[in-house]
């Protein structure tokens, strides 16, 4: 019984400490080739042609225009360009995407 009880308790501590690294973060949606230069509504042409020449999809904070790469792009295919929240977590260097809300 003391175990199984001192089980609960780390399997609690661990999803809480899981949960603890999920983020919503701002801004618009863009690629790797136009970066910052890219956040606004009126990039969508620009950013699906630098697309088909192999640029990543990314997003551009709202706050400090930080160029974050998106570890699975197709979760905002039909958000380019767009003033966004994700929610999700960082996974190494780019964020896993969760959720997508337009703003």
């Amino acid at each position: 019984m003391r175990k199984a009880l001192q089980l609960c308790a780390a399997l609690l501590v661990t999803v809480s400490l899981l949960s603890a690294a999920d983020q919503t973060i701002y801004g618009y949606i863009s690629c790797s080739a136009c970066g910052a230069k890219g956040a606004t509504d009126s990039h969508g042409d620009c950013m699906e042609k630098c697309l088909a020449k192999g640029a990543d999809v990314v997003l551009v904070t709202d706050d400090t225009k930080q160029v974050v790469h998106i570890d699975n792009p197709d979760a905002v295919t039909a958000h380019h360009a767009h003033r966004v929240a994700l929610f999700g977590y960082f996974k190494n260097d780019a964020f896993h995407v969760i959720s997508v809300r337009i703003l």
